[in-house]
């Protein structure tokens, strides 16, 4: 015992200290198997040392990546049930820049600004599976740094060079179709024509225009205000098919697209069946995130969560009223951790969306919009199910199955319009499986109202406790609106895409 050098796990037991494991999920199975005892029993058996007992105060703080990272391991059930987790986010932008500036000490801010907009974006780029950590950012930055001290200036293609060398090996794709240095490249493109005038050239060497702001750019270009855009989205209404010849001289533009909001997905939607296989994909990866980010944005309302002291089922820590907990008692026990926990709904609802011949474009867009906020929208609803339809009927997703959000989307996005529409047929589908599973017959329809095939739909519609009626653009909207009328339910006239989140919550009314 008097050779026997303590580590940091007995020092930590000992003194009542924080043991911090780095990289938890790639520590060797053994190794890691030693913490069950120190959690669980709070005492470690040293042979031929003796017993060491944990000090009230000790704590095991623990990091891990995900686990689909190179390199990592599962952790054993057993372990994990002795810890509680906190899913931690990246940085927000202005965190990241502060930490780019003092990592490189770079002088020139804007160059700083540059490789977070590029790291940044590649978590949001459709094909991209997981995206860089700032820690591209930074080596962008010290490859910039060296090259200035060499050159004193930048070309264009030396900055191509340097963001590739950055982000390629820090970039998982999804899409194997493409590589990542066209990745990098496009999105590097991108930035930099959404950022003219501030980046222009002069001769070889890419120079700054002292007198523009990153900052102020981007927030113009956000708020819509290029004029080759807005032509565009302007043309998209009138001509689709020329609007998707524009896109396909220039890609780029589906990207500008996906960072306009509702107008942009908008006009995405009406392009897209007139794009190429290849594009067309793409614009449906794009509308896909702008559908589930709005979906999610417009259901982070305060009452669909409440703070608890129960710490399983949770969807989020309050990390404010945990330290405030902690301040005022210490920590104790779990009860002082306070979390989020998500309102479920009581009721179960049947989605039923048209996809006949005349619900092209915007329309199934809309319909794709609808039940992704309605599978969010869990203040409201406990359980839903998915059916499609023209002159058949096709089931997305059952009453008590899980799909994820992003799978049934792109499931709904790429549906063929086609066929004539049954009505009559779909209710009475929808109907039955509700019955079948014992639930309330409720349902919501997205429809143009054209009934062209099959029996009165009225007949079948009459049978619903709840029929809400979600009517896009159409010569039958009086039709839709006697479907509503009676179900028993609601009707909406949503005339375009962006109307959709404001009209929706009146369903609840």
């Amino acid at each position: 015992p008097e050779y026997f050098d303590p580590g940091p796990l007995t020092l930590s037991m000992r003194q009542g200290g924080l043991l911090y494991v780095e990289e938890f999920n790639r520590v060797p199975e053994e190794t890691a198997n030693v913490l069950i005892t120190a959690a669980e029993e709070r005492e470690l058996h040293i042979p031929r040392y003796g017993t060491v007992k944990a000090d009230p105060l000790f704590r095991i703080v623990c990091a891990m990546n995900p686990y689909d990272d190179v390199g990592t391991r599962h952790v054993s059930r057993a372990l994990l049930d002795r810890f509680v987790k906190i899913r931690m986010d990246y940085q927000s932008k202005e965190e990241e820049i502060e930490i780019v500036k003092r990592k490189t000490a770079f002088e020139d801010p804007r160059f700083v600004e540059l490789a977070v907009e590029i790291a940044r974006r590649t978590r949001s780029h459709p094909a991209v599976r997981m995206g860089s950590s700032v820690r591209g950012a930074i080596d962008m930055i010290l490859m910039l740094k060296e090259m200035k001290r060499m050159k004193n200036a930048f070309s264009l293609e030396d900055l191509e060079m340097i963001a590739l060398m950055a982000f390629t090996s820090k970039i998982w794709l999804s899409d194997l179709s493409i590589s990542p240095e066209q990745v990098v490249k496009e999105i590097l493109r991108s930035v930099l024509s959404e950022k003219s005038p501030f980046w222009r050239r002069n001769k070889e060497n890419l120079v700054i225009d002292d007198h523009s702001s990153l900052e102020q750019v981007t927030n113009d270009y956000s708020s819509s205000t290029s004029d080759a855009f807005n032509r565009l989205i302007r043309r998209s209404r009138i001509a689709p098919r020329r609007a998707a010849l524009e896109i396909e001289k220039n890609s780029l533009m589906l990207d500008g697209l996906s960072r306009m909001g509702l107008r942009g997905l908008e006009c995405i939607a009406r392009v897209m069946d007139y794009l190429n296989p290849t594009l067309k994909e793409l614009a449906q990866k794009y509308a896909r995130e702008l559908i589930i980010r709005y979906a999610l944005r417009n259901n982070r309302s305060p009452s669909e969560v409440a703070t608890s002291s129960d710490v399983w089922n949770y969807i989020d820590l309050n990390l404010d009223k945990t330290l405030e907990n902690i301040i005022e008692s210490g920590f104790k026990s779990l009860d002082k951790l306070a979390v989020y926990k998500r309102l479920f709904g009581r009721d179960k609802y049947a989605i039923i969306l048209d996809k006949s011949s005349s619900m092209a474009g915007v329309k199934i867009v809309i319909g794709a919009l609808v039940v992704s906020i309605i599978a969010f929208a869990n203040r409201n609803i406990k359980d839903y199910m998915v059916i499609a339809f023209d002159d058949e009927v096709t089931l997305l997703k059952e009453l008590g199955v899980y799909v994820d959000v992003e799978e049934l989307i792109d499931k709904i996005l790429s549906l063929k319009p086609s066929g004539y529409t049954d009505i009559s047929l779909a209710l009475s589908v929808a109907y039955n499986e509700m019955i079948s599973k014992n639930s309330v017959p409720k349902a919501i329809l997205v429809t143009d109202g054209e009934w062209t095939k099959g029996e009165n739909p009225l007949k079948v519609s009459r049978l619903f406790h709840t029929l809400h009626v979600i009517c896009v653009p159409s010569k039958w909207v009086g039709f839709a609106k006697m479907l509503a009328d009676t179900g028993n339910g609601n009707f909406i006239f949503v005339d375009s895409i962006s109307d959709i989140g404001r009209h929706l919550s009146d369903l609840w009314s």
